[in-house]
């Protein structure tokens, strides 16, 4: 594998960390500095200080407070929720420490355990004196405020669980307590919104953008609720606003893109859908309205290629499948549109929009009774779209059905009445789609993805046996295209990916967590995977969310091989890990593992060492084997170059 130097950022925390001795002459000072760096916002450089004082002085409670609090603004809540808990046992009563870890676990998904901190909390915040316990120097503002985040917190929790009751009582005690919170009052705006009680958000959310004009939250949370009230100009003005504010916050790109495509205007939605996509590369949701907005532009080829990624990485996505559809019909490919239809529609059984072009591809194939009982069913679903009721009008026009086809366009022009109006009216439309029959087409025989998948992933284990990682890498390419929902070809293409030293190897790993998720005895290993794949580009961050997540969501036992995520995480040495290791194939993933960290940290010959145990012991067919030896295989290459004159 060739050994990749760490981005910029990486190097200056890491001669940060070497020179700590240099810049702070006492623990007191090196405190005072990551405390300071903390309170600036400056987490990354924070964290090496705020890990050397705590090595020093392992119960500073304040200084567990703030490194917890820097894991949460890094997204790292795993590791807040156990500085927290340190907090806590050393002090029940530390209110701050409960607040937190409530937030921690909020993060994480775990809402019920959230849900019970948050009361927890609450309850500790009214005993007196307790107020300041965990706050430090904030005085009498940050105590109110840190109070009403426990009273927000359980408003979220509550909102998730759709409590919106709940939530907004909840929200309004927050208000009570600090009023100058935006977040608050975003967060009981959404709420307001969810139970349709517009003019009440709206108050909320204007005064969330007074408070707070540099929370592009508020703006994007705004703009979602004019768009509910019709003001699109107003909504794509909040958008825009919000990616001023920050122009690294994706969901605001994300909302200003469908809003644009809604309006026709999909030249500047695949502007905004690209962005996000620089922004978060793997991410399923954005490649599907890429996709979407490609196939609106008659771009079908292009679509087809963001939607098969998007399939790819989570291969529940309704709405990718109903995208990727459309195109197949665009392109005359109709057996395959109906089979990806019929995913959407097991995905999503409300999908009208995937229901009537499931309708358009049967009909094309000449199944009339199979076509008109999807586009009656998407009729039903959604009664008052146009689109829903012009698509069913035009079939039986073309079945020669006058008076249903006519009942449809009536139904038309009073959901939308410039549709037909730019058509000619309801009877020009009847008459056109009456004299252009569409052809007729016998269904071809299908063959079952299960077989061909079959086949190409045996191609492609006989050539990972040869060395032809290339070679495999491809089969297992149309193993995957042949049937998305096959795991094991999401395995074999992603750790030989990895051994050839390759990008797309964390798209792989997400796609099988999304498909499987994590109770399958190989979640771990894909999570492990991810972990690697985004190291081996410099994406720590990224890295560290796959930990995170993992961490939280496999079984807490200690069974292997949870040890060597820990030791990913940071929190188990290698000697440790090795020792934990209790055979042959547990110690080869052990000190693959311990090898790969090694050479990120440029100690080339220990990790060689590492390496050729692996080789001399490991086992047949074993993905630390195929690693270790692909990595050595690297470094042996590199060294012959190195020696030559």
């Amino acid at each position: 594998m060739t050994v990749k130097k760490p981005p910029l950022a990486a190097w200056l925390v890491l001669a940060c960390w070497s020179g700590l001795a240099a810049l702070a002459a006492s623990t007191n000072d090196l405190r005072d500095e990551a405390f300071t760096l903390e309170r600036a916002g400056r987490y990354a450089e924070a964290l090496p200080r705020l890990d050397a004082v705590l090595e020093r002085h392992p119960n500073d409670l304040e200084a567990l407070v703030r490194r917890g609090n820097v894991y949460l603004r890094l997204d790292r809540p795993s590791k807040a929720v156990g500085d927290f808990d340190r907090v806590i046992r050393r002090d029940p009563l530390n209110t701050s420490g409960h607040t937190d870890r409530a937030v921690a676990l909020l993060m994480l998904g775990r809402l019920d355990e959230a849900e019970a901190a948050f009361v927890r909390a609450i309850r500790l915040w009214e005993v007196p004196l307790n107020g300041a316990r965990g706050i430090g120097r904030g005085g009498r503002d940050a105590v109110q405020e840190a109070r009403a985040t426990a009273f927000a917190g359980l408003a979220q929790v509550h909102h998730r669980l759709n409590r919106n009751d709940e939530a907004l009582a909840e929200y309004d005690q927050a208000i009570r307590i600090f009023p100058g919170d935006p977040n608050s009052h975003i967060g009981r705006g959404d709420v307001h919104r969810a139970l349709g009680d517009f003019p009440r958000a709206l108050a909320d959310l204007d005064e969330a953008v007074r408070l707070g004009p540099g929370y592009p939250r508020a703006f994007a949370s705004r703009g979602r609720l004019l768009e509910d009230l019709k003001q699109d100009d107003r909504a794509e003005a909040d958008y825009s606003r919000a990616v001023e504010v920050d122009p690294n916050y994706a969901f605001a790109y994300r909302l200003r893109g469908a809003l644009r495509s809604r309006l026709g205007r999909n030249d500047e939605a695949l502007a905004d859908f690209e962005v996000v996509g620089r922004l978060r590369p793997d991410d399923s949701e954005t490649l599907k309205d890429r996709g979407g907005v490609l196939e609106r532009m008659g771009r079908h080829q292009e679509a087809l290629v963001a939607l098969d990624r998007a399939i790819a990485i989570d291969p529940k996505n309704a709405k990718a499948y109903q995208n990727r559809g459309a195109a197949y019909n665009s392109l005359a490919r109709y057996e395959d549109a109906v089979a990806d239809l019929d995913r959407a529609i097991a995905l999503d059984p409300k999908n009208a929009g995937a229901r009537t072009n499931c309708g358009l591809a049967y009909f094309m194939l000449g199944e009339y009774e199979r076509s008109l009982e999807d586009l009656g069913e998407a009729v039903k679903l959604a009664p008052r779209n146009a689109i829903v009721h012009f698509n069913r009008g035009n079939v039986y026009a073309k079945l020669g059905l006058r008076e249903q086809a006519l009942a449809d366009y009536q139904a038309v022009e009073e959901a939308d009445p410039k549709l037909l109006a730019s058509y000619g009216g309801a009877h020009k439309v009847f008459a056109e789609m009456s004299r252009e029959r569409m052809a007729v087409r016998t269904p071809a025989p299908r063959v079952e993805p299960a077989s061909e998948a079959q086949t190409r992933l045996a191609e492609g284990r006989s050539l990972q046996a040869s060395g032809d990682w290339a070679g495999a890498i491809a089969a297992f390419d149309k193993a995957v295209a042949a049937d998305p929902r096959r795991g094991e070809s999401y395995i074999a293409r992603g750790w030989s990916r990895l051994c050839a030293d390759v990008d797309g190897a964390e798209t792989d790993a997400r796609a099988y967590l999304n498909l499987k998720g994590w109770d399958d005895p190989a979640s771990p290993y894909m999570a492990m995977l991810g972990v690697l794949a985004e190291r081996r580009v410099g994406r720590d961050p990224a890295a560290y969310a796959f930990l995170e997540e993992a961490l939280a969501k496999l079984p807490q036992q200690d069974a292997w091989p949870r040890p060597v995520l820990m030791h990913l995480n940071g929190d188990l040495a290698d000697a440790d890990l090795v020792d934990r290791a209790g055979n042959d194939v547990q110690r080869a993933e052990a000190r693959t593992m311990v090898a790969l960290d090694l050479l990120r940290k440029h100690k080339v010959a220990e990790a060689r060492e590492h390496l050729e145990w692996v080789r001399a012991h490991s086992v047949d067919r074993s993905v630390a084997s195929d690693l270790a030896l692909a990595t050595l295989a690297r470094l042996d290459r590199t060294e012959q170059v190195a020696r030559k004159p």
